[in-house]
């Protein structure tokens, strides 16, 4: 068993779920136009992340063993999560934010595919959360920056974004040990 602590700096750094694994580009794409809808959306799917982890180690015990039925255990609680966050943080998000939140559906796969149970499930929960919620929070600041940048035309808005993130992946995989 990975110690909590080790676990937590893991998740944020080479096991970041938006840089390193690719899920949540949508929200990278679509809610870092400024600093105030990054926060709200990484708030809110810290929030989902945590929720999730909590209801599986809840009923981890009834966990299906199949692994078809496991997959569809996971998304759906991944949805009910997604859903009960932005109830539980007081923010209202747009209705496809429910559907496309990949972050916290494959978050919650990434730990039926290690076999994680107890304690364990929240560290990494809250460590992909707060990764997450950086990362988004670190490409609005670029997103304001580039606004002022001499980019070329066919490189602004998402194709930079996407750029950038690509590079920030493989500067985080130099930690990789």
């Amino acid at each position: 068993m990975i110690d909590g602590l080790e676990l937590l700096i893991e998740t944020i750094i080479t096991g970041n779920v938006v840089l390193i694994h690719g899920l949540g580009l949508y929200a990278l794409t679509r809610y870092t136009k400024s600093m105030r809808t990054a926060a709200k959306a990484g708030l809110n799917t810290v929030v989902g992340m945590l929720l999730g982890a909590l209801i599986l180690w809840l009923l981890g015990d009834i966990v299906p063993t199949s692994p078809t039925s496991q997959i569809g255990f996971y998304v759906l609680v991944g949805f009910v999560a997604a859903a009960a966050a932005p109830r539980l943080t007081r923010s209202d998000v747009s209705p496809e934010y429910h559907v496309v939140d990949t972050a916290l559906i494959g978050l919650l796969l990434i730990m039926a595919t290690r076999a994680m149970a107890g304690a364990e499930i929240l560290w990494f929960a809250l460590g992909s959360g707060l990764g997450y919620f950086i990362v988004l929070m670190v490409m609005a600041t670029l997103r304001q920056r580039f606004e002022l940048a001499p980019i070329p035309k066919a490189f602004q808005g998402i194709p930079i974004v996407l750029i950038t993130a690509g590079i920030l992946g493989i500067a985080l995989l130099g930690f990789w040990l």
